[in-house]
């Protein structure tokens, strides 16, 4: 559309179908075919997301265009869990924030009650953090630019793009670099008594194959005020880690875990998280009666011990 006035009606529309209408079927055909002619022209756009808050979305970058356009993040089932669990004063660490999607679904969960706490150690995605909570009215986060893995010291953080990069990993990937930065680790167990925080009740933990360094990083936690878990397993991230799916699973039903997958917007035990489709897994300790009665609120499916 070369008329400005009808392509921002034809933006507006666009965005309005993909984010309201209910059928999914075509909407992923009709995005790739129009979001382009659709998009802004400014790199940047603040708008407000389907789950209430408001985010300053970096449209040179594929993930948030695909935000603007939808009003939700993809993984839309995991902010629903987020939203589910979350209420009265419960305290939820997101580690691995990058621009704050998760953070701002637990605050409208949370609803200034509660705390936040944010981990995200790339320093573009923690400024744009920051700008994200800053758009927004509560006041119950703490966000902190830092890596959490299982030592405290520094680590180098490789980028693969100049956006704030999601993809950002303690482990060098196979694809070409775009850069890198030293950052500062730490691990839970260290961190929540140096700063004198409550314990998690939920964590969301995406730390590009970090995750079984975090886990170790945090025995202390689990073992006496054990917390929810909605955890990325992304096998080829956790072997540039020197570490598995398997690994994973084997650290947490050694702690009493068990494991919930995804599947068409549902929730089902599994015995084999390693062999699921789905890259996000749902943990909760059946010997915990608060995670039992989460676990309903969901519902987890199926049979679990």
């Amino acid at each position: 559309m070369s008329n400005p006035w009808l392509t921002a009606v034809g933006r507006n529309l666009f965005r309005r179908y993909l984010s309201k209408f209910p059928l999914r079927d075509g909407k992923a055909w009709f995005y790739e075919r129009f979001h382009a002619a659709l998009a802004p022209t400014e790199r940047y756009a603040v708008v407000r997301l389907d789950k209430g808050f408001r985010m300053n979305l970096d449209l040179a970058d594929p993930e948030q265009l695909k935000v603007y356009f939808y009003g939700h993040y993809h993984e839309r089932y995991e902010a629903d869990l987020v939203q589910r669990l979350l209420s009265g004063d419960d305290v939820f660490w997101d580690i691995g924030a990058n621009v704050g999607y998760f953070t701002l679904v637990a605050a409208t969960a949370l609803n200034h009650r509660g705390r936040i706490i944010a981990f995200e150690p790339g320093k573009n995605a923690y400024a744009r953090l920051t700008e994200n909570l800053a758009l927004n009215p509560w006041r119950n986060i703490q966000a902190y630019p830092l890596a959490v893995t299982d030592r405290e010291g520094e680590a180098v953080l490789h980028l693969l793009g100049d956006i704030a990069d999601s993809s950002a990993s303690l482990y060098p990937a196979s694809q070409a670099q775009a850069g890198c930065e030293v950052c500062r680790t730490v691990a839970l167990d260290h961190f929540l008594r140096e700063e004198h925080l409550p314990p998690p009740n939920l964590i969301k933990l995406d730390a590009e194959g970090a995750e079984l360094a975090v886990l170790q990083g945090a025995k202390g936690i689990i073992a006496h005020t054990p917390p929810l878990w909605l955890m990325e397993m992304e096998e080829k991230n956790l072997q540039a880690a020197g570490a598995s799916k398997a690994a994973v699973a084997q650290f947490l039903y050694g702690c009493g875990y068990q494991a919930a997958h995804l599947n068409k917007g549902r929730w089902y035990a599994t015995a084999d998280p390693a062999g699921v489709k789905g890259r996000n897994i749902f943990w909760f300790n059946p010997g915990v009666q608060s995670h039992r009665q989460q676990a309903a609120r969901l519902p987890v499916q199926g049979n679990y011990r």
